[in-house]
């Protein structure tokens, strides 16, 4: 990672991650991050770039920005904002009094109109609405993606125990993917006709990689056993990679049309005739 002087390790991290999206001509972007990356110089640095964005800021970072003080703030009413603006860079940084004094920066988003938040009121015992600027309004809209992430992961972890240091990096990544494609799932027209929670969709994806592996032999046979019984989940039978017929030493029944057989699919490893192999692979 290239450190950028003046930015800091977060504001580096930051402009580094925003290289590639240089390149792409005609699109606009707004980026939303929280106090770990934000400083006024990072957003002149962005601002300078063609990039809006906006995020929380700590109270040390706001270096000589004439806002009312923190403990001044808080002798506010609820939703009491104090704030301060640039002309020439258009940057407006926001003092607001919430359950704590919060500070958000903006090069896009400015404090009016003032927005309505619904907040619990313990002397009320009742929820009342305070006034919330714009830009805060916008942050929480925006903001919450990796936090949401790491929520998601938490609830369900990969549990195994190693002594390889590596391993919890692995296990996490797998974690990582498996979250984000059940976004991608619920952003499907299937996930309105068949809508899966994460466990669920975790679920579905043991039991995918399970069917594909080696089958043990069971004695007897089960009660209500048929050919033509699925034992092939649909994700592997419809996903049209690798679907190949081989020929077999020993009869089969064809799992299509319940006739002996001596080719069976390579992936899905069960018998099919030749001629039954593409309607059993198509949906």
């Amino acid at each position: 990672m290239t450190e950028y002087p003046g930015l800091g390790m977060g504001g580096s991290v930051v402009v580094d991650l925003l290289a590639e999206l240089q390149q792409v001509e005609g699109s606009s972007f707004h980026l939303t991050f929280d106090n770990l990356f934000t400083s006024l110089k990072l957003v002149d640095c962005l601002t300078g770039k063609n990039i809006a964005c906006t995020g929380t800021i700590r109270a040390n970072r706001v270096e000589d920005c004439p806002l009312k003080a923190v403990k001044e703030i808080e002798k506010l009413p609820r939703g009491a904002c104090d704030h301060a603006s640039d002309a020439k860079t258009g940057l407006v940084v926001v003092r607001w009094n919430d359950n704590n004094v919060v500070n958000v920066v903006s090069n896009k988003v400015g404090v009016y109109p003032m927005k309505m938040a619904t907040r619990w009121s313990r002397a009320q015992k009742k929820a009342v609405q305070i006034g919330q600027p714009s830009l805060i309004k916008h942050y929480n809209n925006t903001m919450g993606g990796v936090d949401r992430c790491d929520q998601n992961i938490s609830k369900y972890r990969t549990q195994i125990r190693s002594k390889k240091w590596t391993w919890p990096l692995v296990a996490y990544c797998i974690d990582l993917c498996v979250q984000q494609a059940w976004h991608l799932y619920r952003a499907t027209p299937k996930a309105a006709d068949d809508p899966m929670d994460l466990l669920a969709f975790r679920r579905s994806i043991a039991q995918a990689y399970l069917a594909r592996g080696p089958r043990h032999a069971h004695p007897g046979r089960p009660r209500g056993f048929s050919p033509l019984h699925h034992r092939v989940p649909d994700q592997i039978r419809f996903d049209r990679l690798d679907h190949l017929v081989q020929p077999w030493a020993t009869q089969l029944k064809c799992i299509h049309c319940g006739m002996k057989t001596k080719h069976r699919c390579v992936k899905c490893k069960v018998g099919v005739h030749d001629r039954c192999f593409i309607q059993y692979h198509t949906q």
